[in-house]
């Protein structure tokens, strides 16, 4: 979307936008485990399918306006800075439940934990080859590897519907006495479309900004815009925290991470062009640092390790000094 606004009114917007797109995610945490409660979707599989969608209206928006404008180089940074952006809020909520004596990792290890993270690894290597193997197979309107990056998320909804079918409610009295299911459904469709509005003005008004400061577009798009966009994970995140329910928060980050590349097979299918292989060196780098840190914290998920160091988990530190590595890195990929 391209608006004509002044840099001073875009500042104002965007600082609006961010608040309140901070007020209405922190509302999303009550809400989503409510309907998990209410519907017996269970906490991981509720997260993936509500969180991973809700939280990516912002991304979903911009993909398909830059589809439709032709213009997707912007959309693939977005996507794919953002994946590794989202995976770094892990190092975040990590140091927000410092007051657990176990790291974040262990926390939330479990088998569902593991099974999100599996599928994510296997989308991400999948847009490495879309990447590699060109336009040259462009079967009903898209890319072989872009209907398998779709098909692979719709397995991965399957096989944790499966994992959670056997789970329990919560049954926190806290959050039961604060909606019925209707309000509840009505307060997810508010927050979708406050994240949507707020959440397209937001890259709206960044793009204006980065384009009056002469920011590189590519950068911008695999980190300013990637950062913002990311308000909703952050802020919805940060309330689980509190709440201390922290399985919702790997199936948003590591659903919603794996959701993301579902939109390259939506912008083919606008473009009638493949999309996967426009993608920059430096897109598919961050696509190659995602896969290793969302590995490291699968291991320390399989690690279990009791005990934090200066407030975060080893899996926390080692993610952190990766990601200042890799973002030092980005300057020198042609």
């Amino acid at each position: 979307m391209h608006l004509e606004i002044s840099f001073n009114f875009s500042i104002l917007i965007f600082c609006v936008s961010i608040v309140l797109l901070w007020l209405f995610s922190n509302r999303l945490s009550d809400v989503v485990n409510y309907i998990d409660d209410s519907f017996n979707l269970g906490s991981s599989f509720g997260g993936t399918i509500i969180l991973s969608i809700v939280t990516n209206l912002p991304e979903i928006a911009i993909t398909v306006n830059g589809a439709i404008r032709g213009d997707v180089d912007l959309a693939v940074g977005n996507i794919l800075g953002g994946i590794l952006i989202q995976s770094m809020l892990l190092v975040l909520f990590d140091m927000a439940s410092r007051k657990e004596r176990k790291p974040f990792s262990t926390l939330v290890s479990d088998s569902a934990s593991l099974i999100q993270g599996c599928v994510l690894i296997g989308i991400l290597v999948m847009v490495v080859i879309g990447h590699q193997m060109g336009d040259a197979i462009l079967p009903i309107r898209s890319t072989i590897p872009e209907w398998l990056i779709a098909g692979t998320w719709i397995a991965g909804i399957l096989i944790m519907r499966k994992v959670q079918s056997g789970k329990t409610k919560t049954n926190d009295a806290k959050i039961s006495g604060k909606f019925t299911k209707r309000s509840a459904l009505i307060w997810l469709v508010l927050i979708s479309i406050i994240v949507l509005i707020f959440g397209v003005l937001l890259e709206v008004t960044s793009d204006n900004i980065a384009t009056h400061l002469h920011i590189n577009g590519v950068i911008f798009g695999a980190t300013i815009l990637a950062l913002v966009t990311s308000l909703p994970e952050i802020s919805g995140g940060l309330e689980f925290v509190k709440d201390k329910t922290y399985q919702p928060i790997i199936s948003d980050i590591f659903g919603g991470n794996a959701f993301l590349p579902v939109l390259f097979l939506v912008a083919s299918l606008i473009t009638n062009d493949a999309i996967l292989p426009k993608a920059h060196n430096v897109d598919i780098y961050l696509t190659g640092m995602s896969i290793l840190i969302t590995s490291i914290y699968m291991i320390g998920m399989i690690l279990k390790l009791p005990n934090r160091k200066w407030g975060m988990g080893y899996d926390s530190w080692i993610a952190l000094a990766l990601y200042l590595l890799s973002v030092a890195g980005m300057f020198f990929i042609g």
